[in-house]
């Protein structure tokens, strides 16, 4: 069974599951100071439609249009011949991010604690994994008045715990909503935030209090109260403990996570057998690479050592992947393997793994080139995003001209001014200490022998190993 940890501060929630061994198995970080727009549903006006790419753009308010794809779901229904200056209602998918604006849909759904109302569907969608005919024959009867109305809902595995009066409140409380969002719609004004996403709390309970989780531990006293008043006292909750926490002792570091959490900004990650995870991040996708460092295994043979530590990093890979909220196209460069069957072993490994994740992630197999391609659904932005700023000095490459690039670039630039005509006076170059070690004085000599002026030297520590700066001196 797992537990939930939640610390509190007025500018900041830190929400930690952990598992029976106590590791960290999910993450959640959010800034209580900025704004979400996951979920949310605005009054969009059509901007631009774009027939070959069947795609419109939707100001919807923020600081870029909305891409809306009318290829995808029931936006093609809903939404025929589009066109510009139209007043739709959409909802946001996957918030701006990366210089990219927000994508959207039109197939509207609000989601609750228990089941999914979907406006613009039709009948009754439920979890597979709740078997017993009568409760789904209650639940088909529960729902029959909304989906009379054009409605229909996905029932979540939840719902097999939960009262006949939670299942009814649950539903009454998406559909007055529903209604409540298409009144505003037909008054409000373009740009219009028409429905905002549940609190934290809510989505807590909505999102993890199901997934196998016997106790809660908050040091709010406001949170504790949200969360008694959110579960309840039907069986759906019964088995959930929510507890304070009033130990002077942040309740981090009173269970050991806080070591955790700094692994999660770190670009290598241990493997149990010495082997290692290194992630790279791009705009594009995500790489993990996969490799055996100091193995520590009993094999020493080349395919039970690569299979080995396979295992492992996929273990590893998509633990990773909830903690830091990795999302869109990720690539995996496992430690090649020749046995098909490992191959296949490792690929049914993964899509299992995968299957535990809330977001939802696919596993697409192996490339030609012997890389494993998975997708994973983003919606907002991810640990590396909200905890790291691009580096002022290498601009988010992660490397730096060296001292001695530095150093010729410095040499190439005077030989150009000087035969432009542009040196009227001796020289003074202002570098960083590293690019200084270059600038040694036979080299400093012979360089203004060849310009027919002096040039010296000012060492900055506080300066860019990539910065410099050529001043004229008098005479």
């Amino acid at each position: 069974m797992n537990k939930i940890l939640v610390n509190v501060m007025r500018e900041e929630i830190r929400m930690a599951v952990l598992d029976e061994q106590g590791q960290l198995v999910d993450f959640v970080l959010e800034r209580t100071d900025e704004t979400h727009m996951a979920n949310h549903m605005y009054k969009g006006i059509v901007k631009n439609v774009v027939p070959g790419m069947q795609a419109v753009f939707v100001d919807i308010g923020g600081t870029q249009n909305a891409y809306l794809n009318l290829q995808q779901g029931k936006q093609l229904k809903i939404l025929r011949n589009v066109s510009v200056g139209q007043q739709i209602l959409v909802q946001v998918i996957k918030e701006e991010m990366l210089g990219k604006g927000a994508r959207v849909t039109a197939d509207v759904s609000l989601a609750g604690r228990f089941m999914v109302l979907l406006p613009y569907s039709e009948g009754m969608h439920i979890s597979k994994k709740i078997t017993d005919q009568t409760l789904r024959d209650r639940l088909q009867e529960q729902a029959k008045p909304y989906v009379q109305e054009g409605a229909g809902f996905i029932i979540r595995t939840a719902a097999a715990k939960a009262t006949e009066e939670e299942i009814s409140r649950d539903m009454d409380y998406l559909w007055r909503t529903w209604q409540h969002v298409t009144k505003r719609f037909k008054v409000a004004k373009s740009g219009t935030d028409l429905y905002s996403d549940a609190d934290f709390w809510f989505r807590l309970v909505r999102d993890y209090a199901h997934r196998n989780v016997c106790e809660i531990i908050v040091d709010s006293k406001h949170g504790m109260e949200r969360l008694k008043d959110l579960l309840g006292t039907g069986q759906a909750s019964s088995d959930i403990k929510v507890t304070l926490h009033d130990n002077s002792t942040p309740i981090f570091k009173v269970n050991h996570i806080e070591p955790q959490l700094e692994d999660l900004i770190s670009r290598d990650v241990s493997l149990p057998s010495g082997g290692s995870i290194r992630i790279d991040h791009t705009e594009a996708l995500t790489v993990f690479d996969v490799n055996s460092a100091h193995y520590t295994g009993r094999s020493n043979k080349a395919e039970d050592l690569a299979f080995t530590v396979n295992k492992e990093a996929a273990h590893e890979i998509c633990r990773q992947l909830r903690l830091r909220d990795i999302g869109g196209i990720i690539i995996v460069d496992f430690i090649d393997m020749k046995e098909k069957e490992h191959q296949q072993e490792l690929l049914k490994l993964l899509s299992d793994l995968a299957k535990k994740d809330k977001m939802k992630t696919v596993v697409c197999g192996i490339s030609s080139l012997g890389l494993v391609e998975m997708t994973r659904k983003r919606a907002r932005q991810g640990l590396q995003t909200l905890m790291f700023d691009t580096c002022p000095q290498c601009g988010g490459t992660g490397y730096m001209l060296s001292g001695r690039t530095v150093y010729m670039q410095i040499v190439r630039r005077i030989r150009e001014l000087f035969k432009s005509g542009r040196i009227k006076s001796n020289l003074e170059i202002e570098v960083h200490p590293e690019v200084a070690y270059y600038l040694t004085k036979p080299v400093l000599e012979d360089l203004g022998n060849s310009i027919g002026r002096t040039i010296s030297i000012v060492v900055n520590e506080q300066m860019s190993r990539e910065g410099y700066s050529l001043m004229a001196v008098s005479d």
